[in-house]
């Protein structure tokens, strides 16, 4: 057991600024992403976030602003 355990430790003191930031970046996006999970997913948001649900099969319609403009 100890032989994996050995296979997982990290020196930390001999971590290079391009090691910390990698480490620190995978973190902080780890964490936007486990908070965009939750929030997409609460049942609360079901409405708000199924309303754009054919945001990309709309017709352009109202939003197209160059038949507007001339």
């Amino acid at each position: 057991m100890s032989e994996i355990l050995s296979y997982f430790e990290t020196n930390w003191h001999a971590m290079t600024v391009n090691d910390w930031i990698g480490t620190i970046l995978t973190v902080i996006i780890f964490l936007l992403m486990l908070g965009l999970y939750i929030w997409v997913l609460r049942p609360k948001n079901k409405e708000k976030i199924e309303s754009h649900r054919n945001m990309l099969f709309d017709e352009d319609g109202e939003r197209n602003s160059e038949s507007k403009n001339g």
